[in-house]
């Protein structure tokens, strides 16, 4: 049970890969993380939408049908409530590091995810 002392954090996961959102998700739940989880960037802002002040940090994936990750910040970012909340980028494409300057992001892991690099990512750059 969540205490007033010590809320747990929510991650908001976007990833269309639906095997490894399970997976990234249920880890990040063991380490006492809330997880949202969305399939592409369009479903991942009517989560935020309906709940703005609940996420303190995305795990965007870039490649993904629907809304790509590139689309889904651009329009994070033009949205005053959901602009400040910091985004870090997965992707296997070399080009990532780019895509980080390019959208602004807090930062990036690459995929496959190591677990420990996400955590700490996760934990240096939540809100």
């Amino acid at each position: 049970m969540d205490t007033v002392k010590n809320p747990r954090k929510t991650v908001l996961l976007v990833e269309d890969d639906d095997d490894e959102r399970d997976a990234l998700a249920a880890l990040l739940e063991e380490e006492h993380y809330r997880v949202l989880q969305a399939p592409n960037g369009a479903e991942a802002l009517k989560l935020l939408e309906a709940q703005p002040d609940q996420c303190q940090i995305i795990l965007l994936d870039l490649m993904m049908p629907i809304m790509n990750g590139w689309d889904f910040r651009r329009l994070q970012k033009r949205k005053a409530e959901l602009a400040n909340i910091p985004v870090v980028l997965m992707s296997a494409g070399a080009q990532i590091a780019f895509a980080v300057e390019d959208l602004d992001a807090a930062g990036y892991v690459n995929k496959p995810v190591e677990i420990s690099d996400l955590l700490e990512k996760v934990e240096r750059h939540s809100i």
